[in-house]
């Protein structure tokens, strides 16, 4: 075995109008978008907040496909005894997400770069949303709380990167083939289709498309590209899981 690694850059398409809060307010708005360099500046997503984002939709999928996934946050008891029990070396590990995020064991193994526009032509299009808070209690308009939220048009393109560093004997393979991990989050990337906030209300609609010749695993593209293929018409699947559980049984014995 041998450490492991993967470079990718990916597209945000912005399909209908979003809003990505920045925490801000003005005499404008009540809720800003985060902007690089002030209110005047680009409009972009945080690498913390996509990595987020894609560490969920991990979960999510690791559950559906009958995985074991924790709350990598102690909110209750449970979850701190879950990540007592899982406090663990990654290679070590039974979680498929805590190997390919990392842990508070072994530290960080993905870093996800801040989404930028893809190209300084993009013409930006934003415009202020009145709207009435909810009483979540009675499901009726709550009186005096009216907001304002800055919006930005759909159509434009945001890039980001992604960097995979893995330590020898973490991820799980079939010999040398493409790990499932990597797979995971490849998964997880292209199914991506909402981001930012009010999502309930229609906002922030988007595809998700990976550069292809920006993918690089072990520094060799034909490589990747060859996993990634694979990893979108074998993975995940009932053969995958019960494969990748053998291997983590063999690896760990």
């Amino acid at each position: 075995m041998k450490p492991q690694r993967l470079d990718l850059c990916y597209n945000i398409i912005w399909k209908g109008r979003w809003h990505v809060g920045s925490g801000y307010q003005s005499a404008v708005a009540d809720r800003l978008m985060r902007r690089e360099g002030g209110v005047d500046g680009a409009p972009y997503v945080s690498g913390s907040q996509l990595k987020g984002v894609l560490r969920h939709q991990c979960e999510r999928l690791a559950l559906i496909l009958d995985l074991e996934a924790i709350n990598p946050h102690a909110g209750t008891t449970e979850d701190e005894q879950n990540l007592v029990k899982h406090f663990t070396p990654l290679a070590k590990s039974d979680l498929i997400v805590d190997r390919l995020f990392g842990s508070r064991y072994q530290g960080e193994c993905l870093f996800v770069e801040n989404a930028r526009l893809a190209s300084s032509d993009e013409a930006i299009n934003s415009s202020v949303q009145t709207r009435t808070a909810i009483d979540r209690l009675t499901g009726t308009v709550r009186e005096r709380h009216l907001f304002t939220t800055e919006i930005i048009d759909g159509g434009i393109v945001l890039r980001g990167t992604i960097r995979a560093r893995h330590p020898a004997g973490v991820l799980t393979q079939e010999g040398d083939g493409f790990p499932y991990e990597y797979a995971l989050l490849l998964s997880a990337l292209l199914s991506l289709d909402r981001l930012g906030g009010d999502k309930s209300v229609g906002l922030g609609r988007c595809q998700t498309e990976i550069i292809t010749e920006s993918l690089h695993w072990n520094g060799t593209l034909d490589n990747a590209l060859e996993g990634f293929q694979k990893s979108l018409h074998e993975y995940p699947s009932e053969e995958w899981i019960d494969l990748m559980n053998l291997l983590r049984e063999e690896s760990t014995s």
